[in-house]
């Protein structure tokens, strides 16, 4: 093939998916702390754009007692860091994390098959999560939804690492928290949160210790993050460079729940929704039927394609024509503040959407894969990524048409499956350590289709 191993540097990667585990740290009860990186077996570290923490379980081989000795009670925090090395020719930077847990239980202690030796499991979670399970809190409020979500991260879960909000939102409501916990009157107030085009706005934490509050449609038309392809076969010479970009780039395995659920969608306002509206303060009742021919904006989509059909029908009526699909009954007082004031009232954001914000959020739902990637500490929530895989073609076909193709010059669109290709938005991460090795499972979707319909 013509290329040259590399001359690897001592602290060069020579395949991706290689890590350091650097500390592992208990803090007991007590305030002591230990060190136990080297009896950790296996972890997972898990982050979710429909999650507001990271979660981590950590699988320990015991063989010196430190279940007892320690002792372990349930109230303990683990420091985790874990490092990744640079790669030879330096396109890939050495990357660090450090996150804190609380630890929320042990779900799972046995003994192993070797005498004297027990293994047992630490399940945590980020230590804001923890804290706001144990706090209620219950006030007034006079804001844009993302100021006041803000608000709440900042001083009542005195959280400590960074907040980003990517998105304008122009959802101001003036009204009453009522008792709840932090982290669930963050959800309340992010389900009638929205920017200018009535996108739906996701609450999650990444692994760089970072709480998000983006808009979904500043997240689907963010640049790419890197293009994977879903080969079975390596043609470089092995520890190479273009051995290293290839493994990179490549998707070790597909399982897929496709969904394509059109009903479920539809069900769910994805299409039509009727929308009922009554404002008690002045006796009056009005509708809005939503209609995703007239309302839904493609060229915000991921792929700037449409996910249903406007020719198909049921009994003669088309999906988006179906409002009785899924209907909302809303009760809003636009008299609860004097015309001059220009705050609304919590619900009278939702009758601002007119089922807008829930079907784009559906949308979500088109498409989605289960894929298995070399670990990357990138890979996360409200990332988007590229996926090609081949054409369903019997290989002895394809030899055929790449024949007849010699003399032409071939494109993607030639060997690449146009329909389930494209690009796609990580939803769940769930990062693997286990054995010296780093891989990371996505789950990923897909808002419309990378064909014209």
């Amino acid at each position: 093939m013509g290329t040259q191993r590399a001359n690897f540097g001592r602290n060069a990667s020579l395949t991706p998916g290689s890590y350091n585990l650097e500390t592992v740290e208990i803090t007991t009860h007590d305030g002591k702390k230990y060190d136990i990186e080297n009896i950790v077996v296996k972890l997972n570290i898990t982050e979710s754009l429909y999650s507001p923490n990271i979660l981590a379980s950590i699988s320990i081989k015991d063989a010196a007692n430190f279940f007892e000795s320690s002792p372990l009670i349930g109230q303990e925090k683990i420091q985790i860091k874990i490092s990744t090395n640079p790669n030879t020719n330096g396109s890939v930077k050495e990357r660090k994390i450090s996150l804190d847990f609380v630890v929320t239980e042990y779900p799972l202690y046995a003994s192993a098959d070797e005498e004297h030796v027990n293994v047992y499991v630490i399940n945590c979670v980020s230590e804001h999560a923890y804290y706001s399970k144990l706090k209620k809190i219950s006030r007034s409020f006079t804001n844009n939804t993302d100021v006041e979500i803000k608000k709440i991260v900042e001083k009542d879960l005195q959280f400590a690492g960074n907040i980003a909000i990517d998105g304008e939102t122009i959802s101001r409501a003036k009204g009453i928290i009522n008792w709840q916990t932090p982290l669930e009157a963050i959800e309340w107030l992010r389900k009638k949160t929205y920017d200018e085009n009535h996108s739906p706005f996701f609450f999650y934490h990444t692994l760089d210790n970072t709480i998000h509050l983006s808009s979904l449609q500043n997240l689907l038309t963010a640049e790419e993050y890197h293009t994977y392809h879903d080969h079975r076969e390596f043609n470089h010479l092995p520890y190479t460079k273009e051995d290293y970009d290839q493994r990179v780039s490549r998707i070790l395995s597909v399982t897929s729940n496709l969904k394509f659920g059109k009903v479920y969608q539809g069900i769910n306002g994805g299409w039509a929704s009727e929308n009922n509206y009554l404002d008690y303060s002045r006796k009056t009742y009005t509708k809005y039927d939503y209609n995703y021919g007239i309302d839904f904006k493609q060229d915000l989509t991921l792929n700037k394609k449409k996910p249903i059909s406007a020719t198909f029908d049921v009994n003669g009526e088309k999906l988006n024509l179906m409002p009785k699909s899924h209907i909302e009954h809303t009760s809003v007082n636009n008299l609860a503040f004097s015309e001059d004031e220009r705050d609304t009232n919590y619900n009278t954001l939702q009758e601002n959407t007119h089922g807008k914000t829930r079907a784009i959020e559906e949308a979500l739902e088109t498409a989605s894969h289960d894929i298995k990637l070399f670990g990357d500490f990138s890979l996360n929530p409200g990332t988007v990524i590229n996926l090609k895989f081949p054409k369903s073609v019997d290989p002895a076909g394809m030899k055929k048409f790449l024949a007849n193709m010699a003399n032409k010059s071939k494109t993607d669109r030639d060997l690449i499956d146009q329909h389930l290709s494209g690009r796609h938005l990580i939803t769940s991460v769930n990062h693997i350590f286990d054995g010296g090795e780093y891989f990371s499972e996505l789950r990923v979707k897909k808002d419309s289709f990378n064909i014209e319909l």
